[in-house]
């Protein structure tokens, strides 16, 4: 049947269209297993959570329950049960209470108060009807109710939080059919839960008074999985399903199951288990979402309903079971699978592309990115990139790559700069020669030499080059100075010798600011600076005396109208030229290193920085920056020295040591989403008392022999967590901020006894600072000898307060306690008769009056005792009415009431003193009938049920009548229980309903 099924299922998908790929999709091109100290490589993992403060939670089956917070693992599972055996857990959440839930296969519903260091489990318990539902938990979900639905393999109940804040199971009504199916997921839209199960979908409203079941083959019907639902979830009020036949979606219309189609010719799809859909929170545009089951992750198109081609295949994963799909809080993707453990995708957001790509390099004959050291865009918008090895050139007009290799033996090992004129001519220095071509057409790159011969040296390399005008370049050499090139009449003379005679000196660049004239960064002796009026260059002070370190600076930039930017292992210097204004930005205003060695401006006047710890985006109005690294999508994040530079279009190309790469500033996506910063170990004098730390608002008490704390907290974003820093300030010992690091512990000794305050900032790896620092309260008691004069003064109080009112009281006292034993007595006698009567409405039926299953229960076992002593035979009967939901549904309850009512009246008339009659449930009641055997048992049942069927009901329309069907059981002797002999009576019951009902059908 189930071949007929997928049949069935890949004609329609024959007959459909089918989409490859589609746009903006996103993007994990690669997935790392994790494993840790636990074992969690080998285990299933059957739910993801990701809490309030962005822990991940995970469920597995042999390593319990695991915390994860960018770090480490951590094993929650002896706070949540006490069992020593291996615990199975199948779903984790955390209500707004902080109350942790686990759901486990065998031992219930388990939660965890770390406020109140306090555990609560739920388990099945038969004799008490809302009771969990089987101890086999399958899922959990929390509604916009409130209400925590717990799905069992047997069942659906909810807990609820009471106003003593203590929560409380409750079960759905006895009919309802999800009491009895297995839960696999819950989802809530705007009006519906909707729950999936083994006997397909069900609609709840969210008032539970309406259902509706939706079968995927209603023909299909019984044990068996043609109708199973695995999971459900809500798009956007959309419904959709995970099944052993792929995923559909539910058109709530025309209330019909729509299938996601198969690609043709994809035979490995064809039965694809769903056991998981999720939405993509990184991805919502793309109307996208993540289906995991057997054979791995696939992407589905919500508009086409069609699965989404991942490259060359149509899934990830593929050799594995997903069981459970979670995205973290930057929306990189977290998988659990069966037996094989936790995946990590990280999320490629394909910003940064490589320049040149791996296949230009290749028809370029060259194997792998070079480092490259010189980036430049000429007044063309051609590409220019130095390497060791030689100049790659972009053509602005074709595209196309040039090679220009440098010649073998002229040993260069860096391209110091690159730079096209206005005459054409392109210039190219390195460490050994000063070359020069074409840059319209050129083929190769000679010699040039004219210039060392002019001014006299020998193999003096150029650092930088800038063109004044149309006939004056300046040349900066190595340990000698500036001088200045007539590219027209071929002349070449000094400007500044300035840096002759100390050794490794070097300008590194030279820049103009309108209105301000020329300036040129060294590399010791500091910056020089060439008026408007003047072509002498003058030492230029940029730092004032009472800053620290050298006036050494590694690269300059200037962004009119007045402002010039200097690199240096400081930091950036932000220079006034206008006031004389300097500006320090480094670590402690965001970056992720002090040492800056390039800047450059974007279209929109937004800074970027070169850093040896990646890229970084500097928004100079808002002050804010945002850092970008390896696994943000750079090849590597050591930046070469001023190596970037931007187009006419506003794209940008960054050189570092593992190649060029270009991006479009604008098009970048920026999350600029505070982390959040939560604590993940507390140590008190060595001992670990983690679990002491509350979920929310958490503090701490030291006792004063405790000495030692020791508290480590997680930046809580999982991107790049090597890159990810902090700070803190202890109120009450300072108020002032540590440094910013990476090290995550923060330990004390020795504190004085008081109240203090420990608050921790923390900074994600692109340098976003959380949004307000996470606090933990510190109390430290004071030892009782500090307090000795309090405690003996409060005690000479007390005796003496004591002395004085028993002196004052002995006497009333003594009246007091004869009135008060006299009271006692009186009141005691009360809450007898009260007891009394509460036992007797507890074990009464309140409609029919008579007994009800409790109070059934209890007489049963009374009597049996009695009969058993006496040797004496036991018959039961239970009795249904005939066909009651046809007078319910065509006359209402209260017409059914009074034919309930009727029918009591009978039993409790017609029946013999010694005879025991209850209201079973429903329309159902019991006879409890002793010393009688089967024989005499018939006789009274049959008695009963021509008198019930000679009642006469009073309805508005007509008279109604009724009648019942008995079955019943009798036993020999009173040695058997109250569930066999029921079992007996309800087999002849269910033998005289099949058999024409109204009638008495012994066992």
């Amino acid at each position: 049947m189930r071949l007929t099924v997928f049949a069935i299922i890949l004609t329609i998908f024959s007959t459909l269209p089918w989409s490859t790929a589609l746009a903006a999709q996103p993007s994990f091109d690669e997935f790392e297993r994790l494993a840790d100290q636990l074992g969690g490589r080998q285990s299933s993992v059957y739910a993801i959570y990701k809490d309030p403060q962005d822990f991940l939670w995970f469920a597995t089956d042999t390593d319990g329950v695991l915390r994860y917070d960018g770090y480490e693992y951590l094993s929650w599972t002896e706070q949540l049960i006490s069992s020593k055996e291996k615990t199975s857990f199948s779903s984790l959440l955390m209500t707004p209470d902080t109350t942790l839930w686990a759901a486990t296969w065998g031992n219930g519903l388990v939660g965890w108060r770390a406020d109140k260091q306090a555990a609560s489990q739920f388990l099945h318990a038969p004799e008490i009807d809302e009771s969990l539902r089987d101890d086999r938990v399958q899922t959990l979900f929390h509604d916009r109710q409130q209400r925590l639905w717990v799905g069992t393999l047997n069942g659906l109940s909810y807990l609820e939080l009471a106003e003593e804040g203590l929560w409380q199971m409750h079960g759905l009504p006895a009919e309802h059919p999800l009491r009895t199916q297995r839960i696999w997921w819950l989802a809530q839209g705007p009006s519906y839960l909707w729950v999936a199960t083994s006997q397909g979908l069900y609609r709840l409203s969210d008032d539970l008074r309406e259902w509706h079941q939706f079968l995927l083959n209603p023909a299909e019907q019984g044990p068996n999985r043609q109708n199973e639902v695995r999971t459900v979830a809500v798009f956007d009020s959309e419904v959709w399903i995970g099944t052993d036949f792929g995923v559909f979606f539910f058109n709530q219309q025309n209330e019909q199951f729509e299938p996601v189609q198969y690609p043709e010719g994809a035979e490995d799809l064809s039965q694809v288990r769903s056991n998981v859909l999720v939405q993509d929170p990184g991805a919502r545009e793309t109307r996208q979402f993540w289906s995991g089951g057997w054979g791995g992750l696939y992407l589905i198109d919500r508009e086409s309903k069609q699965y989404v081609k991942l490259g060359d295949k149509w899934n990830k994963l593929a050799d594995t079971d997903v069981r459970s799909i979670a995205f973290d809080n930057v929306a990189d993707m977290w998988v659990g699978t069966r037996d094989q453990g936790i995946y990590f995708g990280r999320r490629q957001q394909q910003t940064f592309a490589s320049t040149p790509s791996l296949a230009e390099l290749a028809e370029l004959g060259l194997a792998q990115q070079r480092a490259t050291n010189v980036v430049y865009y000429s007044q063309n918008n051609d590409l220019w990139l130095g390497t060791a090895e030689g100049v790659l050139r972009r053509d602005a007009a074709t595209l196309q790559w040039q090679w220009l290799p440098f010649p073998a033996e002229d040993f260069v090992n860096q391209v110091e700069t690159i730079y096209v004129d206005s005459h054409d001519n392109l210039w190219v220095a390195t460490n050994s020669q000063l070359y020069h071509a074409d840059a319209r057409q050129p083929s190769e790159l000679q010699r040039y030499r004219l210039l060392h011969e002019q001014l006299k040296l020998t193999d003096q390399a150029v650092n930088a080059i800038y063109e004044t005008g149309p006939n004056e370049l300046l040349f900066a050499f190595w340990g000698q100075g500036i001088a200045a090139f007539d590219p027209v009449q071929q002349r070449a003379a000094w400007q500044s010798q300035d840096l002759a005679g100390l050794r490794g000196n070097q300008v590194y660049d030279i820049v103009y600011l309108e209105g301000y004239g020329h300036f040129a960064a060294t590399r010791y002796s500091g910056v020089f600076h060439r008026p408007l009026s003047s072509r002498e260059w003058q030492p230029f002070p940029v730092k004032q005396d009472d800053l620290q370190g050298a006036d050494d600076f590694l690269c300059v930039y200037a962004q009119p109208p007045q402002t010039l930017w200097f690199c240096s292992v400081e930091g950036l210097w932000r220079f006034d030229a206008a006031t004389g204004d300097l500006e320090q930005i480094g670590v402690e205003q965001g970056l992720p290193a002090d040492r800056v060695v390039g800047v450059q401006a974007d279209s929109q006047g937004v800074l970027w920085l070169l850093t040896s710890q990646g890229l970084v985006r500097y928004d100079v109005k808002q002050g804010k920056t945002i850092n970008f690294g390896v696994n943000d999508g750079l090849p590597a994040e050591v930046m070469l020295r001023q190596s970037i530079a931007s187009d006419a279009t506003g794209q940008m190309t960054v050189g570092s040591v593992q190649g060029a790469f270009t991006f479009t500033p604008t098009e970048l996506a920026l999350d600029t989403d505070p982390p959040q910063v939560a604590l993940t170990k507390l140590v008190i004098n060595g001992e670990d008392r983690t679990e002491n730390l509350s979920f929310n608002a958490p503090r701490v008490t030291l006792q004063p022999h405790e000495k030692s704390l020791l508290v480590q907290y997680s930046v809580m974003d999982f991107h790049d967590t090597s890159r990810n820093n902090g700070r803190y300030r202890l109120l009450g010992a300072s108020e002032e901020w540590s440094n910013w690091s990476v090290s995550r512990e923060i330990s004390f000794a020795g504190l004085s006894a008081g109240d203090y305050v420990l608050q921790i900032e923390g900074r994600n790896s692109q340098g976003i600072t959380s949004a307000q620092p996470t606090e933990l309260a510190i109390i430290i008691l004071r030892p009782w000898w500090q307090t000795t004069w309090a405690l003996t003064l409060g005690i000479v109080c007390l005796i003496l307060a004591i002395y004085l009112l028993l002196r004052l009281r002995y006497r009333s006292l003594e009246t007091a306690n004869k009135r008060l034993d006299e009271e006692v007595q009186l009141r005691t006698h009360e809450l007898e008769l009260l007891n009394a009567q509460l036992r007797q409405q507890s074990q009464t039926d309140p409609l029919t009056g008579l007994l009800n299953r409790r109070g059934f229960s209890e007489r049963f076992i009374q009597l049996q005792q009695q009969l058993q002593e006496r040797n004496e035979p036991i018959g039961l009967a239970l009795l249904d009415v005939d066909h009651f939901k046809q007078v319910n549904d065509r006359h209402g309850h209260d017409v059914g009431d009074r034919v309930l009512q009727k029918i009591s009246g009978v039993l409790q008339n017609r029946l013999r003193k010694q005879d025991i009659a209850a209201r079973w449930g429903g329309e159902e009641f019991i006879l409890l009938l002793p010393n009688t055997d089967a024989r005499s048992a018939q006789s009274v049942c049959e008695a009963l049920r021509q008198a019930i069927a000679e009642l006469t009901i009073e309805v508005q329309d007509a008279p109604l009548k009724v009648t019942v069907t008995f079955g019943v059981a009798a036993h020999n002797d009173a040695d058997i229980t109250l569930g066999e002999l029921y079992k007996h009576a309800d087999d002849a019951l269910y033998q005289g309903k099949a058999t024409g009902r109204d009638q008495v059908v012994v066992a």
